[in-house]
């Protein structure tokens, strides 16, 4: 047994260090070639419904501003209307093809299937949704 350990302590380590020195570039170039092909064939997003909730501040934000720059339709959902009427508007000169407003609350299971239904409703059938800030 001890024979054993000596052995596996004296080839293991040179053995990791050249596959790690042999295979670790070919590695790093995957990495580069898929991380290009998702920056250069994008989904085109146009005319598709996104549906954004904590649409009113932070993350849902900067997510409803970048969906309307790929002109989605969005659907915005949080519970402060005066801020959602801003970040609706700020959408809208972004590209955004049709934005709604509708206020509610995550938390509350009747908000929820509200703001389902009026999105259905108003875009009618969904092509493509994002629930974000989900709690």
């Amino acid at each position: 047994m001890d024979t054993l350990h000596t052995i596996l302590n004296l080839l293991l380590p040179p053995l990791t260090i050249i596959l790690l020195i042999l295979f670790y570039p070919f590695y790093l170039l995957i990495k580069l070639v898929i991380c290009l092909h998702k920056h250069l064939h994008f989904e085109n997003l146009s005319g598709k419904v996104v549906l954004i909730t904590g649409a009113s501040s932070g993350i849902g934000e900067h997510i409803a501003y970048e969906y309307a720059k790929k002109g989605a339709n969005l659907a915005l959902v949080a519970r402060r209307k005066d801020r959602l009427e801003i970040v609706a508007e700020t959408s809208r000169q972004l590209e955004s093809a049709d934005v709604i407003i509708i206020p509610g609350d995550v938390a509350n299971v009747e908000d929820c299937k509200k703001f389902i239904d009026e999105t259905i409703h108003h875009f009618g059938k969904r092509k493509y949704s994002l629930l974000t800030n989900l709690q």
